[in-house]
């Protein structure tokens, strides 16, 4: 008999059966790993993709920011009529526009007599302004909304707008 054998019928099959349920487990501990780690990889690409998407839109809202503020200082030098009304910002940034509605608000004076003299005042200019982005591939949306006002009295004396114009 050659030590470490054993004769005996059914002793070769346990052992094979041990190594055959190790096999087994491994490969369900592979599994069980492998289903974890999809998981997580799955979390980790969805918040990027999230953290992207809020970059971006905070990136078109400053570019939305700068187009306002550029329109209201632009009202400013040659006020806009009253009403509603809509635009766009050239060629280059043509997945943005504007909407604005402007409401003249003039000094009110119990004399009805003085009511002709309103013209030689400045009215007081509600602005409410919209910037809009749509690039075509995503939802359009309203990037930034401001509430205004510009005061009666010109910044500007009527030869300093005339010299704005042409520049």
């Amino acid at each position: 008999m050659t030590p470490g054998f054993s004769t005996s019928p059914g002793a070769g099959d346990a052992r094979s059966a041990r190594r055959g349920a190790k096999r087994a487990f491994v490969l369900l501990e592979v599994l069980v790993s492998l289903t974890i780690l999809a998981v997580t990889v799955s979390a980790v690409l969805r918040s990027f993709s999230q953290s992207f998407n809020a970059a971006r839109r905070l990136e078109v809202e400053t570019q939305a920011g700068f187009f306002a503020q550029q329109l209201l200082d632009e009202f400013e030098t040659n006020p806009p009529p009253e009403g509603a009304s809509e635009g766009g910002f050239g060629d280059d940034y043509r997945q943005y526009w504007f909407h604005v509605e402007v409401d003249y608000e003039y000094p009110d004076y119990e004399s009805t007599s003085r009511r002709e003299e309103i013209s030689e005042f400045f009215p007081l200019r509600h602005i409410t302004l919209e910037v809009n982005y749509d690039n075509g591939s995503t939802r359009a949306f309203r990037a930034i909304r401001i509430e205004s006002a510009i005061i009666g009295f010109e910044r500007f004396t009527s030869e300093a707008r005339s010299q704005l114009q042409f520049y």
